[in-house]
């Protein structure tokens, strides 16, 4: 009697996103000896899988906040969409379509895909920035797997993935070493993501990025003051709320009836923060698309601002299962995938796709960067902007024009949200 394995392969996603302060030197970014016309041609396609991980960024923010309620949200679309892509190179035929039809990469040749990701990768992950910035993968293999060369070249040249051989038949030991690669990789702000492993895991797919910054206008602690943030439900909490005034792009959209205001951090990156109008929220949350998100930044004015901000802290671990389901995405979970490109095996199929994320938005890093800054302002009345019930959030790299971050802050003061696929 012949016996059937299943070969089994997990994802996991991590991201981490810090404003402090206290940031290492790093080394000068490698001479690149690529020629100016593939370069050109990487850039072109970089712009175009930024565009389409934008709209992917949107689709996948809107089905979360339709399952998740009343509840935090915070995730890295750029995570997620990195570690899919990379899969998209063991796919083969319908499971192949799946996935780039979920990301949003239909009717784009694959090779400009692949372009696309290798220069936005290589582009985030470059040195010399005033913050810290690091896009990173990993596959981590069972070391009796059968696997083709050409995928694990492939990944390493494109994604700029570890590859990395271990006992998975061992799922104790394995766990620690996997758990191990991430804290180190996320300077120990993920710990302990993977539970557990599956019966039978080959194979683990690991994304994960690494942003830590501080605010070009810093806010100074000493005028941080207890407040109100009124919840969506008509009750209230009491939270820290930073303060400052400055000059600020900001604007108000009529069509989606929400206030939007530009906060931006050192290095080139971009807080953009949208406050819906009382009873509003759903109204922007369903209107949210690429283009739209294009328009307000594009309609902002710099004024005179005070901002109110609150002081926070959350966390989302989502199984990305139900999530990438109602994407389309069901082949690669339900045993019936062509991912013969990874490996000779038929009965590879992902058991896991873990996603999880950590948000710490304080005043940090002002005293210790030697005080607040003073800055001349016009002699006009400045808009309040207090940002005191629920909001939306996007943390954009202005380099790239990438969405590293998106979120929803329903209550500052629950630091978790766990969501488990049904």
């Amino acid at each position: 009697m012949k016996m059937k394995i299943n070969f089994i392969l997990g994802l996991l996603f991590t991201g981490l996103f810090l404003t402090i302060n206290g940031l290492h030197q790093q080394k000068p970014p490698a001479q690149n000896h690529q020629a100016n016309l593939q370069e050109s041609e990487e850039r072109k396609a970089k712009t175009e899988v930024v565009s389409r991980n934008t709209e992917f960024a949107c689709k996948m923010y809107q089905d979360l906040a339709k399952r998740s309620k009343d509840k935090n949200i915070f995730f890295s679309p750029l995570s997620v969409s990195t570690s899919f892509s990379m899969l998209t190179m063991g796919a083969k035929d319908y499971t192949l379509s799946q996935l780039i039809d979920s990301l949003n990469l239909n009717k784009m040749p694959p090779k400009k895909i692949y372009q696309g990701f290798h220069y936005l990768i290589h582009s985030l992950n470059q040195p010399g920035r005033d913050l810290k910035l690091h896009l990173g993968n990993a596959v981590f293999i069972e070391k009796e797997l059968r696997t083709h060369k050409s995928f694990l070249n492939d990944i390493r040249n494109v994604y700029e993935a570890d590859v990395i051989s271990m006992d998975l038949k061992d799922p104790k030991k394995a766990i620690g070493q996997i758990n191990n690669y991430i804290s180190k990789e996320t300077h120990g702000e993920i710990t302990n993501m993977v539970k557990n492993l599956d019966s039978g895991t080959s194979l683990l797919l690991i994304n994960y990025i690494y942003f830590q910054a501080e605010w070009e206008k810093k806010f100074n602690p000493k005028d941080t003051e207890e407040d109100e943030f009124f919840l969506i439900d008509g009750r209230s909490v009491k939270v820290p709320m930073m303060y400052r005034g400055g000059k600020y792009k900001n604007g108000y959209d009529e069509e989606l009836s929400c206030r939007i205001l530009e906060l931006p951090f050192k290095g080139n990156v971009t807080g953009l923060f949208i406050l819906p109008d009382k009873g509003k929220l759903k109204n922007v949350e369903e209107g949210l698309n690429k283009d739209k998100l294009i328009q307000m930044s594009q309609s902002l004015k710099l004024s005179s601002v005070d901002v109110c901000l609150p002081k926070f802290s959350i966390s989302g671990t989502y199984n990305m299962k139900k999530c990438l389901s109602d994407l389309g995405v069901t082949r690669i979970f339900d045993g019936s995938a062509d991912l013969t490109r990874i490996t000779p095996q038929k009965t590879l199929k992902v058991s896991q796709a873990l996603h999880k994320a950590v948000l710490k938005m304080d005043e940090k890093g002002a005293e210790a960067a030697g005080g607040t800054g003073v800055e001349t302002l016009p002699m006009t009345v400045p808009i309040l902007f207090r940002l005191n019930h629920p909001f939306l959030l996007i943390i954009k790299d202005d380099i790239t024009n990438s969405t590293l971050f998106m979120g929803r802050i329903m209550n500052p003061t629950s630091s978790k949200h766990l969501f488990e696929a049904a």
